[in-house]
């Protein structure tokens, strides 16, 4: 929602999902070639042409699948399943210009392959502002600060039992959910460890789930407490948040998802401000009407038992966000 209101805005160029789509598959370092740095980008992952073969989409695959020139049956390039879709109407003539550029660049470390990439789609797009959002990134700020050190930074959060529930129905999360676990099981630092040696170490149908994208809606069809996404939400949330509160206070801001749905002017008008942009009239209503009440509070729906459960393995994530609040000047969010 927050990339859809940003896009609207003349002089944002709203990257969205960018590094959340690399990082699964590729280091956040390095020093590639322009012709390295483009497979990063352009190879198509089979997960995600699952997901949208089997029907499992989300909203943040905005790709038109349908009239667009690429198949995911044969495989999408990774950029065009949610980032170059929310810059133009014509993901596949961009693509084109990018794969007559980007190759050509010469070997760098890969943040100034980024802040070229930034730099081109800035002048093609005209939007001078560039601004990346990507799902749980909270532990890439290190990196990134590292990466760009003249960035700034917006945490925006939402209420842990929402969250957990949206994830819960999430063929990405599900994904996620199980290579982390898998990563605990065989003592690896995490799911991008996983290879063909801590295989054996897991239950077959796990391994199987984990090492063949064919196997996502069987992923889907599993039965997997909701409570176990709530402890997901905790850990994604605490991750990185220390870094985040080693900041300078200007240079990272708050926003909660409640806030932006139940006062969308007034909180896009604190980020316009956070951004260095105007928060125009015009931009302002048409964002506005992106906002979709319904989605809000959506767990309270669930059985009294079964939420307050969710609500106690999201607690430890709730903790933090209170801290980051207090340490943003912002008031969060009150659980529904």
């Amino acid at each position: 929602m927050l990339s859809r209101m940003l896009r609207l805005h003349p002089e944002v160029l709203s990257l969205s999902e960018l590094f959340s789509t690399v990082r699964a598959r590729h280091p956040f370092d390095g020093s590639p070639d322009g012709a390295g740095f483009w497979r990063m980008l352009s190879e198509p992952d089979p997960a995600v042409d699952t997901m949208v073969t089997a029907g499992l989409t989300v909203s943040e695959l905005i790709y038109p699948y349908a009239t667009g020139r690429f198949d995911p049956a044969r495989g999408v390039p990774l950029i065009c399943h949610m980032t170059l879709p929310m810059l133009t109407d014509d993901p596949d003539a961009l693509y084109d210009e990018l794969a007559a550029e980007v190759p050509l660049w010469p070997v760098r470390p890969i943040a100034e392959h980024y802040r070229q990439l930034f730099t081109f789609l800035a002048g093609r797009c005209g939007r001078p502002v560039v601004v990346e959002r990507s799902g749980g990134s909270l532990s890439l700020l290190p990196r990134l600060r590292d990466a760009f050190p003249d960035a700034r930074f917006v945490y925006l959060t939402r209420d842990g039992v929402d969250s957990a529930l949206s994830m819960s129905r999430h063929a990405g999360f599900r994904l996620m959910l199980m290579g982390r676990a898998a990563a605990r099981v065989t003592g690896v630092s995490g799911p991008e460890q996983l290879g063909p040696a801590q295989m054996p170490l897991l239950p077959p149908e796990v391994g199987r789930m984990l090492a063949d994208p064919a196997e996502l809606p069987r992923l889907m069809a599993r039965d997997v407490p909701v409570t176990a996404f709530g402890a997901l939400w905790s850990e994604m949330t605490r991750e990185g948040a220390d870094e985040l509160l080693r900041l300078p206070g200007d240079r990272w801001t708050m926003l909660a998802y409640e806030h932006v749905v139940a006062d969308p002017r007034g909180q896009l008008s604190r980020l316009a401000g956070f951004l260095g942009v105007p928060a125009n009239r015009s931009w302002l209503t048409a964002a506005a009407g992106l906002v979709d009440r319904d989605r809000r509070g959506a767990s309270s729906r669930l059985d009294t038992r079964l939420r307050a459960a969710l609500r106690r393995s999201c607690a430890p994530g709730t903790a933090v966000d209170a801290v980051l609040a207090a340490a943003a000047g912002v008031l969060l969010h009150v659980p529904l």
